[in-house]
């Protein structure tokens, strides 16, 4: 049986529900999801996402993370992708997959992609390259510096 392909809105809301489950994130921002399905559509990723969409599809509404896990993450002609997406929501970055062996090339985002990476909020760090502090603040101690054990 020959499936349609999907239309964008149903390709977006599948990457939304499958970025959910790899990234373990419930609340993803749609816009962005919308930014990163259209970076990994016009890169070399393009067709094994698709590949991706429709296993993720085939599994039914809302499957199982277990299942996921399973038959899509348990699919190595697919890991590449997966990791890709992995990437992309946690540092808005992106591997050349033309590098040589032994080189990797990571192309970013938007700022506000990179600003929005997942990993920065999840480990309660600010953005890499954005302090927010003045030239020099770095040479004083922190306003919010962990007082010493009793305080």
């Amino acid at each position: 049986m020959v499936r349609r392909p999907l239309s964008q809105q149903e390709a977006l809301t599948t990457f939304l529900e499958l970025s959910r489950i790899l990234t373990g994130v419930d609340r993803l921002e749609a816009d962005l999801g919308r930014q990163y399905l259209d970076r990994l559509n016009n890169s070399t990723f393009a067709s094994s996402l698709q590949q991706v969409l429709e296993h993720f599809r085939s599994l039914g509404k809302r499957p199982d993370p277990d299942k996921v896990k399973q038959h899509i993450l348990g699919d190595d002609a697919l890991c590449p992708t997966i990791c890709q997406i992995i990437l992309l929501w946690y540092t808005s970055g992106m591997q050349d997959p033309s590098d040589p062996a032994g080189s990797v090339t990571i192309h970013y985002g938007t700022q506000e992609e990179y600003f929005s990476g997942l990993g920065w909020r999840l480990i309660g760090a600010h953005v890499p390259g954005l302090s927010g502090g003045y030239f020099g603040h770095w040479r004083y101690r922190p306003d919010n510096e962990p007082g010493e054990a009793g305080d």
